[in-house]
């Protein structure tokens, strides 16, 4: 269910206010963030492999370093200036966030594929592309497990022009939404379950960076041919 659009004028004051308030947000859940990440060390150092071996355990684990990485892009975001821009490795970026989304990879088993097949550098934000390629890597994931059946997800590096492509085979955009994909507060998804604002962070943060996140049309010579989506996150080389 879509929600309904604001008028542009409360879309404007949103943002404005989201600009106001968003890096003493920040900084006041990095507080709490810190006590658990702290809690968590102390029962691995006093229980061991006991608790650090289990499923749940890892899960927890990656996603509070999940959120301290959430946390540092958007600090980027709200920056006054945008953070110096450095050379980097693209895959390395890439498997870190299949790292921190590992949980729900494993659920999908064969039916994720991370191709790699060369080591590119781009000259940008790694952060930024951190935060871009989880939050599209997190949308085709639960794309495909809403659309059920044996569905696949793809993460591909292409080489020229430098790009991550993450494809999925769930149920698709419809056709309206295409246009506003990436408005912040726009989503499809239910209540309490979307803000609206991963796409929109996410394009914002690239394009401080020098890069893009867009929808690849049908007929890109590259588009995977079982793709039903399928995003690219673009990065000017190093």
């Amino acid at each position: 269910m879509t929600r309904s659009k604001l008028p542009k004028s409360a879309q404007r004051a949103q943002l404005e206010q989201a600009e106001l308030l968003g890096p003493g947000l920040i900084h006041e859940m990095r507080h709490p963030l810190v006590g658990i990440k702290a809690g968590l060390e102390l029962i691995a150092r006093r229980l061991g492999t006991q608790v650090t071996d289990l499923d749940d355990w890892q899960m927890v684990s990656t996603q509070v370093v999940r959120l301290e990485e959430l946390f540092r892009s958007y600090q980027q975001l709200f920056a006054p200036e945008p953070a110096g821009h450095s050379p980097f490795a693209v895959e390395s970026v890439v498997q870190r966030a299949v790292d921190l989304v590992a949980w729900r990879v494993r659920q999908l088993g064969p039916r994720f594929e991370w191709v790699r097949d060369g080591s590119r550098r781009a000259f940008g934000s790694p952060t930024a592309l951190l935060h871009a390629v989880i939050n599209l890597l997190v949308n085709a994931i639960d794309a495909v497990e809403e659309a059920g059946g044996a569905r696949r997800v793809a993460v591909r590096v292409l080489p020229k022009p430098l790009q991550v492509r993450i494809s999925d085979e769930g149920s698709g955009i419809a056709p309206e939404h295409v246009g506003r994909l990436f408005e912040a507060r726009f989503t499809t998804k239910p209540a309490g379950r979307g803000t609206g604002l991963g796409l929109h962070i996410a394009r914002q943060a690239m394009q401080r960076a020098g890069g893009d996140v867009h929808l690849v049309e049908r007929g890109d010579e590259h588009r995977l041919s079982w793709a039903i989506t399928e995003f690219a996150v673009e990065m000017s080389e190093a």
